[in-house]
């Protein structure tokens, strides 16, 4: 409460920023690219991780624009669910074959309606679990972002 006897309003909760941003607009646009372009005509370890790497760095930033989007999440809970979920679910779809089947089945369900026709390929390769450690960096990246849009200076 204030001086007047009113209930002061909580400071803005920045509900979004971290996703809609060059860097992992640029990782989503690079893992878009590889996966309709560059994979099919090289087919390559290099191409093979690409993917990987943007989307351990994408998803948790993503999730937690969701979260903020939808729930009004305050930005180190959304950002910790969004690493905690990718995390999750990307090593499931790495080491837990009926859950990549299940993956699977899910895109080969979705992709037709969103026009992607072509099947849908998940490797499992453990060598891709090195790629987890990007979640960190993604959520240094979200948590910097996030407190750029609170400082007015900006």
């Amino acid at each position: 409460m204030n001086a007047v006897g009113a209930v002061a309003p909580r400071p803005a909760v920045p509900r979004s920023g971290e996703f809609f941003a060059p860097l992992p607009l640029v990782a989503l646009a690079l893992m878009v690219v590889n996966d309709v372009w560059l994979k099919p005509a090289f087919h390559s370890a290099l191409t093979g991780k690409l993917s990987d790497v943007a989307v351990c760095f994408v998803l948790p930033l993503f999730i937690s624009e969701l979260f903020g989007l939808l729930f009004g999440m305050a930005p180190r809970a959304r950002l910790l669910a969004g690493a905690l979920i990718t995390a999750a679910v990307y090593t499931a779809q790495e080491i837990v074959p009926p859950f990549t089947r299940l993956a699977l089945a899910i895109l080969e369900a979705i992709g037709p309606r969103i026009g992607i026709s072509r099947r849908f390929q998940l490797t499992s390769d453990w060598t891709d679990l090195f790629c987890l450690l990007l979640i960190p960096f993604a959520i240094a990246y979200g948590t910097r972002r996030l407190r750029r849009s609170l400082d007015p200076r900006s």
